[in-house]
């Protein structure tokens, strides 16, 4: 769910990072994490937004802690207090789960795993063509030179869009 604000708070975290980033492109989550918070502290106009990108991560991690796992005594998904995402934002207690539900939750389901199955062999695909031009041009040391000479990078207007892309469906 996008909200008006986030582009002001993707920006905050875009200047965290971008501060905390060492000579050598790297950074760390603990760092990154006080900067942010120093910059957010600062913003005391942006307090709702903060307060809502909370909620959802908190909303997010319950729905993960609760997402029902195999039990190793029994076998089964089973339990009363898991939660089942049905997608387009509703959620079920699984206690209360109805055989509608069950087949709308496997439907997402191999939905799921077929997009991070597809995503999952992309990733390595992209990573053994880089690794293997890597070796084939060994004067290059970092991914941005081997892909503008070896892949033919350009920098195009629109590269940012992909920071603003919609969360996937807020399952």
């Amino acid at each position: 769910m996008k909200y008006s604000s986030d582009p002001q708070l993707r920006q905050l975290a875009l200047e965290a990072a971008q501060h905390v980033t060492t000579d050598a492109g790297r950074m760390h989550k603990d760092d990154f994490l006080d900067d942010l918070c120093a910059r957010i502290h600062e913003r005391a106009d942006l307090e709702g937004a903060v307060l809502k990108k909370a909620a959802q991560g908190l909303m997010r991690d319950l729905g993960e802690r609760r997402s029902p796992r195999r039990n190793k005594r029994t076998g089964g998904l089973y339990h009363p207090e898991s939660i089942i995402k049905l997608g387009n934002g509703i959620w079920v207690w699984m206690k209360h789960t109805t055989p509608t539900d069950m087949t709308q939750w496997g439907l997402i389901s191999s939905r799921n795993t077929v997009r991070t199955i597809t995503a999952a062999a992309d990733t390595q695909q992209y990573i053994h063509e880089r690794t293997d031009a890597f070796r084939s041009h060994p004067g290059i040391s970092s991914l941005h030179p081997l892909e503008e000479s070896v892949f033919h990078y350009q920098q195009d207007t629109l590269d940012d869009d992909f920071l603003d892309t919609d969360d996937l469906a807020d399952l």
